[in-house]
């Protein structure tokens, strides 16, 4: 019987994959599965899939692109485990990961569960800076409602029957989704926690330019988050980046001064981009969009 069913995402990066995968081969549960999704991509994946089908009962699905949230729902409309686990192509998970991580969901009542993310490219101030900015916002978070909302689809894992009556992930988002789907879930009246062991290394692959342009797809993501759940979840979004600089000051002190100034310097070129993603999305997006019914969220990424 499969227990778990773990999803992963890809487009076009079949190195990254490859590592993913061997990663996950690593203690693999045998009540497991793993559904690889191919959003569109133009690279033939079977090659690089192919020495881990049997290690990790592995099944390739390709679909046109559509987008990471449309990916995760064609792996969790395939999922045969009562649990579905989710990582993304450019993770590696540590070895015990899914056991780890399937162990702190509720089949009833419902509970999903995040595990930690670690910056995978501890030479890279730019994937350095990018895990920094995730942690922080999730820790301060933490501390102001005291309860866990803030769960990324990199390291997240839901009971599977819950998440397909809730329609799964948003596809009108390709940024974002998972602070959607989080919002969602609790508003469901579901649980939400955290699996520290479960643990997953993120090799952001960043330059300058991939970074901004990032950072704006992340803006563009937040205004869509913002602008579906209301005022309220806004401000108390803005509330994190008056307090940034305290959050920041020890993580900079730990890091030392040389790389304090690269971190400096790419926040205030985080904040800009940020900014100007939300503000071009913003525009069009706010509540003049009707929050979508779950049949409706699937069919508008396509």
């Amino acid at each position: 019987m499969v227990r778990v069913s773990v999803i992963v995402p890809t487009r076009d990066r079949p190195g990254p994959l490859a590592a993913c995968l061997a990663a996950l081969a690593e203690g693999f549960p045998a009540h497991a599965e793993t559904i690889v999704v191919s959003d569109g991509g133009a690279q033939d994946l079977r090659p690089v899939v192919a020495p881990f089908v049997e290690r990790l009962r592995l099944r390739l699905l390709a679909i046109e692109h559509a987008g990471p949230a449309a990916a995760r729902n064609r792996g969790l409309e395939l999922a045969c485990g009562d649990i579905v686990a989710f990582t993304d192509d450019d993770c590696r998970p540590h070895p015990g990961w899914v056991a780890t991580l399937a162990g702190g969901v509720s089949l009833s009542p419902p509970r999903a569960v995040g595990g930690t993310t670690l910056n995978g490219l501890p030479g890279s101030v730019y994937a350095d800076t990018e895990q920094l900015v995730l942690n922080l916002l999730s820790r301060h978070d933490r501390a102001v409602t005291r309860r866990e909302r803030l769960l990324p689809s990199n390291n997240l894992a839901f009971p599977r029957e819950p998440l397909r009556r809730l329609g799964g992930f948003d596809e009108r988002f390709r940024t974002a989704e998972d602070r959607e789907l989080c919002r969602r879930w609790a508003s469901a009246g579901f649980a939400l926690g955290r699996v520290p062991a479960a643990v997953v290394e993120h090799d952001s692959q960043l330059d300058l330019r991939r970074f901004v342009r990032k950072f704006v797809a992340y803006g563009r993501g937040a205004a869509r988050f913002h602008g579906s759940g209301g005022a309220c979840s806004l401000w108390k979004s803005a509330a994190f980046h008056v307090r940034l600089p305290v959050l920041l000051a020890p993580e900079l002190r730990r890091r030392g001064p040389g790389r304090a100034v690269g971190i400096v310097g790419l926040l205030v070129l985080w904040e800009i981009a940020n900014l100007l993603g939300f503000l071009a999305e913003w525009s069009r997006w706010p509540s003049r969009v009707p929050e979508a019914a779950p049949a409706d969220r699937r069919a508008g990424a396509r």
